[in-house]
């Protein structure tokens, strides 16, 4: 049994995970200045004292280099948080709960998550593949763009595909209502995630292609261009040799960082 914590740009998710189920979980909207208190609170109450946790920063030698959606994790030791914790990059949390969620059979699983920004995570051989830290920052590959990131650097892919970023949310509610600005809106965003996510899908040769963070909610709409573009950028393989699905859960990274934690793979 453990706890797992999925920090997101916009929401903390929190699970205690036993078996690979939820049997206790907690949800707050991220507050930036609040979010180490919130972590602290969460552990407190929950009584674990296996614990993984989650964070959309960028980790080196267990230090937060860079979290643009959250400025108090920059900088910071982890493990000055909570000392016993297991840290990762919240992308790599995701992408092991949805390599568990599906019976651990799909391998390599590549995980794109298009939230408040854009993060990939990667399961090789059953284990989270993280670098040196935090690999598969693909949201910040630059030249998709003139406009600042919150990285502060310009021109990431997150700036053209991210929710902060590329007014998403009243799309897809226009898209539903088969608002015609909005499904070409979409039309595009598929060609650009395809952009996007074909270097990745071509070094990594992955048998399953996961789209998660609450934009994978527009899945339906994007998904055919998505596809179709996809198949002029990749070369000796095509979109028919990988599965494509839209991740099973919204809380797959809770499971994830839980397992994660309560396997020592981190």
């Amino acid at each position: 049994m453990a706890l797992g914590i999925d920090v997101g740009g916009s929401k903390i998710l929190a699970a205690v995970v036993e078996d690979g189920r939820i049997t206790r979980e907690w949800s707050y909207k991220t507050k930036d200045g609040e979010v180490i208190q919130t972590l602290k609170s969460i552990i407190r109450e929950s009584g674990e004292s296996v614990v993984g946790i989650g964070v959309p920063c960028y980790i080196r030698d267990g230090i937060c280099v860079k979290a643009p959606h959250i400025k108090e994790l920059t900088g910071r030791e982890l493990k000055d948080i909570v000392m016993d914790a297991r840290y990762m990059n919240d992308c790599s949390a995701i992408a092991y709960g949805e390599y568990y969620l599906r019976d651990e059979k799909y391998d390599p699983l590549l995980l794109v998550a298009l939230g408040t920004g854009v993060g990939a995570g990667l399961v090789v051989r059953g284990m989270p593949y993280v670098g040196r830290g935090s690999a598969l920052e693909i949201g910040h590959i630059k030249k998709y763009s003139e406009r600042r990131c919150e990285c502060g650097k310009t021109g990431c892919l997150e700036t053209v595909i991210g929710g902060r970023y590329a007014g998403t949310k009243d799309m897809y509610l226009r898209a539903k209502d088969r608002d015609e600005d909005a499904l070409k809106f979409f039309e595009s965003y598929g060609k650009t995630l395809a952009y996007g996510l074909a270097p990745a899908i071509q070094l990594f040769d992955p048998e399953i292609v996961v789209i998660g963070g609450s934009i994978s909610q527009a899945y339906d709409y994007f998904i055919p261009s998505f596809l179709a573009e996809l198949e002029e950028l990749l070369s000796y393989i095509t979109p028919d040799d990988i599965i494509f699905e839209r991740a099973k859960s919204l809380k797959s990274g809770t499971i994830g960082a839980a397992l994660i934690a309560e396997r020592g793979l981190i």
